[in-house]
């Protein structure tokens, strides 16, 4: 049985790096030899996901192991998050939507921000 655990990359409020115009702050201007391009969830799952969640829930996306983290960031991009006050966080989530080999999808009822355990970032061996 997989661990309840999950890793996700969040500022203190809880959002993700993935959001309009921010990615061009962060992201490596060409792809780093083995990395590829992953799919969004609403690519992935579609966009449908969302009516699985139910009322008082959020939804948030992660991965499995925290070693994951590295296939969605390079070590250049792990910096410049970091710098910018993102940290890779430990969460329980109440429940997993959908889930491949890429990512999964979860939801629950605490907000991402609260209840989450800061921890190293894979390349970088830095917490703050």
């Amino acid at each position: 049985m997989p661990s309840r655990e999950i890793y996700r990359v969040q500022d203190v409020r809880g959002r993700g790096p993935f959001r309009p115009g921010f990615g061009k702050k962060w992201s490596d201007k060409v792809f780093v030899f083995g990395m590829k391009s992953l799919p969004t969830w609403m690519d992935e799952f579609g966009i449908d996901l969302v009516k699985k969640v139910m009322p008082g829930e959020v939804l948030g996306s992660g991965v499995r192991n925290i070693t994951d983290i590295s296939k969605w960031f390079s070590f250049t991009e792990q910096k410049k998050l970091d710098d910018f006050g993102y940290k890779v966080c430990c969460i329980v989530p109440d429940r997993i939507l959908a889930e491949s080999e890429n990512q999964l999808v979860f939801a629950r009822k605490m907000p991402l921000s609260e209840d989450i355990k800061i921890v190293e970032w894979p390349y970088l061996g830095i917490k703050s």
